[in-house]
């Protein structure tokens, strides 16, 4: 691979002879003059920033990002980069219409032939672009036209076109990046994924690195009264331009890992983000700014001003250690597991998520306060009840409530749920956060306390399975007279009188018909959905044996509150009782409840 920058003018312009830019098959269709949800498109941006630093730094050396490239001869395949290689083509024809500089430049979409018929009539100096697909029914075409449409009323100010032209050729870098044709469909696939348009992390990227390119002023310099003074101050110069090029790369590389780090499978469904960058920017965005302004370049570039490189790089810095703490809490099992507990107790707005997350960025080490987050999070609990020590009274703000009494009322209210006979498909959700946590906590404590990452895979498809099945009892309903009898199963199935001798009776086997049952929690286990259906109506005896067969893949043998569950000898009734006051009894001490 080969890299270095190239000026537009040594881009475009070969040294002899023509120049031709293929786009692959591969390649997405021109999208950069689609107008999303932003204010302005990538078009837009891009000739807007190209103009803005023509009238502020003419003289100064713009950078744009890299274009990744196959070369043959004078054919150049573009593998990243080929919006806006068409856009400053474009740009470049909007400015010259009548094809001075564009003769021997081709772009090739190599299986889109009216697209590539459109850009080569562009060199006619009679052509009428809007002639060409009056209906639009063409979709490269008709974004091709707005892009001209969306450049021409911005250069329309400019009233020495020439010389924003000579500015552009001359003044306008980028890194250019050659690599084996072998490699191209894997780089693409590596670079663009699902990109077409530029995306908000993109263009504050593109901010940055152009602002931190910035040329710092060389204070100092002797005055050039020998040829020794002028090659002392080319030496500051060099010097200087080259720390400039080496924090921009820099940058560039940390960005692309804190990229690659967001776009990995595991943590964007950690985090359930699909961004880019993830929670990254929205969540820097948001603490820096305490807005509640949607997160977008334009509000995020508040915090950057135009040309001011201190900020950039202090910006960069605080990127740069809210993304460790990111990683930090992520790595470390305990604070993951905690996190994904408190993120499951959350009630799914966006500003609670930010609320949870944002709490354990700021206590990563307090393990004992991320355990108390947890936990009230998983009986109902707010942000603003756990952190804060009173709630104020909407009407009569001298009254205030004291937090630990409400948390307190939450854990009693769950308490009182999962103390019933019947919890299974009537609390689900409670017996559920509970079981889950009873899970977790194991995971936590390996490892010699340091934790070990828990599968959260298994909340998407979770289920409660009865440890004695439920179709192995029966209970007896009456009408309203109370003079028919109805037997039904537990599983909700009605039998006739003589299908229930070998079922035990629920109403008469267990000890208080009021605090358990074949359903109580005492006789409930966390499972995953699927291992769920295999159980079935099988004996505990089945069951356990069907869970312990180490000749078989079962995802629930990683669930270690459920395993010692089945690792018991034997599952009766005085099982379930006892099951169900040990349950009980652990959720009464983690809350602190008489």
């Amino acid at each position: 691979m080969a890299t270095n920058f190239k000026t537009l003018k040594e881009y475009f312009y070969p040294d002899n002879g023509s120049k031709t830019f293929i786009i692959p098959s591969y390649q997405r269709g021109y999208k950069w003059s689609v107008r999303e949800s932003k204010d302005e498109t990538s078009v837009e941006y891009l000739v807007s920033r190209l103009i803005d630093s023509y009238r502020n730094n003419p003289n100064q050396q713009y950078f744009l990002q890299g274009m990744t490239v196959v070369e043959e001869g004078n054919e150049v395949t573009l593998i990243d980069g080929q919006q806006r290689t068409t856009t400053l083509y474009l740009l470049l024809w909007c400015l010259d219409p009548k094809n001075i500089i564009h003769k021997d430049i081709s772009l090739n979409y190599s299986i889109r032939k009216q697209s590539k018929e459109f850009l080569e009539k562009l060199k006619e100096p009679e052509f009428d672009y809007n002639s060409f697909d009056p209906d639009n029914k063409i979709q490269d075409i008709y974004y091709f036209k707005q892009a001209i449409s969306q450049i021409n009323k911005l250069i329309a100010a400019i009233t020495d076109r020439t010389d924003f032209l000579n500015y552009l050729l001359n003044k306008i870098s980028l890194l250019y990046i050659v690599i084996d044709r072998t490699k191209a469909v894997r780089t693409f696939t590596m670079m663009n994924g699902q990109k077409a348009i530029m995306h908000d992390e993109e263009l504050i990227k593109a901010e940055m690195l152009h602002i931190v390119s910035l040329p710092e002023e060389i204070k100092g310099l002797p005055k050039m009264r020998s040829v020794e003074d002028t090659y002392a101050v080319l030496q500051e110069i060099i010097s200087v331009e080259w720390e400039t090029n080496a924090l921009r790369s820099k940058y560039a590389r940390e960005w692309d890992k804190w990229l690659y780090w967001w776009n990995r499978k595991d943590v964007k469904e950690f985090f359930n983000v699909n961004k880019p960058m993830g929670l990254l920017l929205e969540y820097y965005f948001k603490k820096k700014s305490g807005s509640k302004n949607e997160f977008s370049y334009k509000s995020f570039k508040q915090l950057i001003p135009d040309g001011n490189k201190t900020r950039a790089k202090e910006v960069f810095k605080e990127l740069r250690d809210l993304q460790k703490e990111f990683e930090d809490v992520f790595n470390a099992p305990t604070s993951y597991n905690y996190l994904k507990l408190s993120l499951i107790g959350s009630n799914g707005e966006a500003d609670d998520k930010y609320n949870i997350i944002i709490y354990f960025l700021e206590h990563k080490r307090d393990y004992e306060a991320m355990n108390d987050y947890a936990k009230w999070r998983l009986v109902g609990c707010t942000h603003k009840e756990i952190v804060e020590e009173y709630t104020i009274d909407a009407i009569n703000t001298e009254k205030r409530t004291p937090n630990s009494e409400k948390r307190v009322e939450k854990a009693k209210i769950i308490l009182e749920k999962l103390s019933k006979a019947h919890v299974y498909n009537v609390e689900n959700d409670a017996a559920l956060k509970q079981l889950l946590w009873l899970n977790v906590t194991e995971y936590n404590r390996l490892n010699a306390q340091n934790g070990v990452k828990f599968d959260f895979s298994i909340w998407e498809n979770k289920s409660l399975e009865h440890i004695y099945p439920k179709s192995k009892f029966y209970h007896t309903e009456y009408d309203k007279d109370h003079n028919t009898e109805t037997y039904i199963r537990g599983d909700g199935t009605e039998l006739e009188k003589d299908q229930i001798s070998d079922l035990k009776d629920s109403q008469a086997v267990f000890s208080n018909n009021s605090r358990y049952s074949e359903h109580c929690i005492g006789n409930l286990v966390l499972l995953y959905g699927k291992d769920n259906s295999e159980f079935g109506k099988l004996s505990f005896e089945e069951k356990k044996q069907k869970f312990f067969n180490n000749e078989r893949c079962f995802e629930s043998r990683n669930l270690l509150h459920t395993i010692s569950s089945f690792a018991n000898s034997k599952w009766e009734i005085e099982d379930i009782e006892k099951s169900a006051d040990k349950f009980l009894n652990l959720f009464k001490k983690l809350y602190n409840l008489d």
